[in-house]
């Protein structure tokens, strides 16, 4: 029986991180062919088969063909709202409305036919939506795709023979092979070798942790340096990044959609205008004139026109259009918004939670100090500079920065794996690494480290000291954290790094709260405690895969980008490409703007209708006197066309740092 065939069996798992329903390009070209169509038949309707060259019939059948091609949809929907969800008033409930409107206009005569208003009125709303949805999805191209563990390759020895299996092939007891700088594609154990893992991915810890025989493995983790031998102990499906997987879509079930300022605005204006238009309707025949038909008349037009006139066509474009802008906007500043509605999350954020790794710090070590025991710091410098010109350690790089690696005539060398190098250069023999390595050497230390990692180093069998290394803050970080301080946000740290290197960067930052040691289950457990504080939305920045699930969670999960890892970018709500945690505020100031110049549409398009609504009225009170149909188109069409450009004007702002 081949190898494959001892595995036991394997469960299928679609992994679908949708912040919503996704329209593939069959559904935009669709929809595009219906604008055509139905723009051209109302066209057509408009130009051609009026009533002047054809008969009423002709006419409004054409007319009512080019509606239902591209209002079928909004149709069903509002119909399903009203039946089965129960909400009646949504903005496809206003644009059924306002065009039902319209149509039931020509019952008073040929100059009224104003079914080409209706046919624009769901046109232009469809184009809206099209804008908004093209907008989300042009960001969520450019973000990177979530890691699938199950099409990496993993090195199995059988025998005398190595295969190449995906992780989710591989079995319990299967014999993995892991070389220097690969990513560990099991949970398993160690059973010959031995190096260092960095394992901050998975609990935010910085420092590399030494693997030796019996060590504990863990899937999604990087193997720096060293050669290990592993034996699988669990499956794909019950690995650590599958666990973390589940945990994603559990936290998706719990996080609700944010509601599109749209749809806000529509529950609200919707019955507003149904119930004034039925009051216009109604109650001036009631005291004018009860029994005189001219009057019901006069007034049923008037409240038909009202509809027609309040219809928001120019906010059921420009506002999408605003958000469209605003995602424009934070695109050229290095920000990928993965879609509009995630604006107004970011405006209402009180608390703003973050990690610490890669987050407010590089993500990896440097020189922090020189301790040097009996020689000047610039000879300890130069004896580390030696010993690790042939390392590929991390170390070896935070020893030279920028400097390049210079070239020595060693007469032996010899790196051990998890330990550190032995060197023989010009008959000094120089020892550098962990101080139970030196101890075994016969070497004493005597300079306790004063930070997470260090390297001791001793030449000829005397201790001259050691150097110790740590994972600097960025430079913006403080700004990062004093500027949303400013605008009254919570600040949160939360770590699964060791309580004094996280403390240490509490106190330097002046964050108001901190928590350390936290594992990716009790990362989203303290991000939920944030949210039942109902303190405002909470955001939480990240860039590990133990990050994924609390970015979900989180109202608004912002991932760095350039050093995050693929799961955290893929289950963010928002990108920062250039890793910049100070970034955060600018994303927010062009959340703000987006918001106002959304607010502004809306404002000077209801002012327009409300006083173009308000002269129809009085001349339908008067009796005497009619309104302009050019006026109402001035008041739809021309304030539509206003508001577009005010909308497109946002994507010439600019934001610098502060």
């Amino acid at each position: 029986m081949s190898e494959e065939k001892k595995c036991c069996e394997k469960h299928e798992h679609e992994h679908e991180h949708e912040h919503g329903e996704e329209r593939s390009l069959k559904d935009y070209l669709f929809l595009g062919a219906r604008i055509v169509v139905s723009l051209t038949l109302a066209l057509l309707g408009l130009l051609l088969f009026t009533e002047d060259n054809y008969s009423f019939t002709v006419n409004f059948m054409v007319m009512l063909i080019a509606y239902l091609v591209i209002a079928y949809d909004i149709i069903f929907e509002t119909v399903k709202n009203i039946f089965v969800h129960h909400e009646f008033f949504d903005e496809d409930t206003l644009m059924i409305v306002a065009s039902i409107g319209a149509f039931a206009l020509r019952a008073f005569g040929k100059e009224h036919n104003e079914f080409f208003e209706a046919v624009m009125v769901v046109l232009l709303f469809q184009i809206g939506e099209v804008l908004e949805d093209l907008a989300a999805d042009k960001s969520k191209e450019a973000i990177l795709k979530a890691i699938d563990c199950k099409e990496e390759l993993a090195n199995v020895a059988i025998g005398e023979k190595i295969v190449q299996k995906k992780s989710e092939d591989l079995c319990v007891d299967d014999i993995v092979l892991v070389g220097n700088g690969e990513k560990i594609l099991c949970d398993g154990e160690v059973i010959e070798g031995s190096g260092e893992v960095n394992e901050s991915s998975l609990s935010g810890e910085s420092r590399l942790i030494a693997k030796e025989v019996g060590s504990t493995l863990y899937s999604g983790t990087i193997l720096v340096s060293g050669h290990l031998r592993v034996i699988v102990k669990k499956t794909y499906d019950d690995s650590t990044v599958a666990r973390l997987i589940e945990m994603i879509e559990s936290a998706h079930e719990s996080k609700s959609r944010s509601e599109r300022f749209i749809t806000k605005f529509a529950r609200v204006y919707t019955p507003i205008v149904v119930v004034l238009a039925l009051l216009i309707a109604v109650i001036p025949p009631l005291f004018l004139g009860i029994v005189d038909g001219s009057v019901w008349s006069r007034w049923v037009y008037s409240a038909l026109s009202f509809l027609v006139v309040s219809c928001p066509c120019a906010i059921v474009i420009s506002v999408p259009l605003a958000y469209f802008s605003g995602l424009g906007l934070a695109s050229k500043h290095g920000i990928l918004v993965k879609g509009g509605s995630f604006f107004d999350a970011i405006n209402e954020t009180k608390t703003v939670a973050f990690d610490k790794t890669g987050t407010v710090t590089e993500g990896k070590l440097s020189l922090y100090s020189i301790s040097p025991v009996g020689v000047s710091e610039e000879e300890l410098l130069d004896y580390l500079r030696i010993i690790e010109s042939l390392s590929d350690h991390p170390l070896a790089k935070a020893v030279y920065g920028e400097e390049s690696k210079r070239n020595y005539d060693f007469e032996s060398y010899q790196e051990i794996s998890g330990k550190g190098i032995k060197a023989v250069l010009k008959g000094q023999i120089i020892l550098a690494g962990r101080a139970s390595f030196l101890e075994e050497e016969g070497v004493s230390v005597k300079v306790e480290p004063t930070a997470e990692t260090s390297i001791h180093v001793a030449v000829d069998g005397a201790y001259i000291g050691l150097a110790s290394f740590k994972d600097r803050i960025k430079e913006t970080s403080e700004e990062f954290v004093k500027t949303v301080k400013k605008d009254g946000i919570c600040t949160v740290l939360l770590s699964g790094d060791q309580e004094n290197a996280v403390k240490n960067v509490a106190e330097t930052l002046g964050v108001d709260e901190y928590r350390s040691g936290l594992l990716p289950e009790e990362k989203l457990s303290a991000i939920t405690e944030l949210k039942n504080r109902g303190n405002g939305k909470v955001a939480y920045l990240g860039d590990g895969i133990n990050d994924a699930p609390t970015l979900v969670a989180s109202d608004v999960g912002v991932a760095m980008g350039g050093l995050g890892s693929d799961l955290a970018v893929a289950n963010a709500d928002v990108v920062i490409l250039n890793d910049d945690p100070a970034r955060f505020s600018i994303i927010r100031r062009i959340s703000k703007s987006t918001r106002n110049r959304a607010l502004f549409n809306i404002v000077f398009s209801l002012s327009v209708k409300v006083a173009i609504m308000t002269l129809g009225v009085i001349a339908s009170s008067m009796g005497t006197w009619e309104l302009p149909l050019w006026v109402s188109v001035l008041g739809d069409t021309g304030v539509t066309i206003i508001a577009i450009f005010s909308s497109l004007l946002l994507q010439t702002k600019k934001y610098k740092d502060q």
